[in-house]
């Protein structure tokens, strides 16, 4: 890989549907927060960069408490994010002051990312300029109407849930983000 490459991770949020008191990205598995998988495998793949994007008032504690802790070299930045999750992409890439060919944005309460995602993701952004990881729906899905009647079904091979890493161009993702926030 020559590129140079820049990990987002997003762990900014409540978790709310969860109704857990603990915030999901920070409840223990095998004795170590949901976050410490997903910053595990940036850390330990090709990517250059990561900036981690947290709620209000976590940084001192994702310093001390995970980065430190499990010695993650390559987290540039802890920054606060910001009210929904687009608030926190656009302050993640406001946070990278470096040149970067490639931003991965990836949920850091999504610890199953692995080395071949990232891989496949890679080589996909290197040819399409923008990509996202994502699995063929096993769920039968309808579209309703105004009165939410079921009107379709569309044919299950079509229906892809989308998840992350959102892999993109740097310059495409900045542009399209400074427009955003724009408006």
């Amino acid at each position: 890989m020559q590129a140079h490459t820049t990990a987002i991770v997003l762990a900014a949020g409540q978790g709310k549907r969860m109704q857990a008191k603990v915030h999901k990205q920070y409840l223990l598995i095998e004795d170590k927060p949901v976050l410490y998988y997903s910053l595990r495998a940036m850390e330990d793949s090709f990517m250059e960069d990561i900036v981690l994007v947290v709620g209000k008032g976590e940084e001192e504690y994702c310093r001390q408490e995970i980065i430190e802790k499990y010695h993650f070299t390559k987290v540039r930045a802890v920054v606060e994010g910001g009210k929904e999750r687009y608030h926190s992409v656009a302050i993640g890439l406001h946070a990278i002051s470096w040149l970067c060919d490639y931003v991965f944005i990836h949920d850091g309460a999504r610890m199953f990312v692995d080395e071949q995602i990232l891989t496949r993701g890679y080589e996909n952004v290197e040819k399409f300029g923008a990509c996202v990881a994502g699995m063929p729906s096993k769920d039968t899905v309808k579209l309703v109407d105004e009165d939410q009647f079921a009107v379709n079904t569309p044919p299950r091979k079509l229906i892809w849930a989308v998840q992350t890493p959102q892999i993109f161009k740097a310059d495409l993702i900045e542009n399209a983000y400074a427009k955003l926030m724009e408006e």
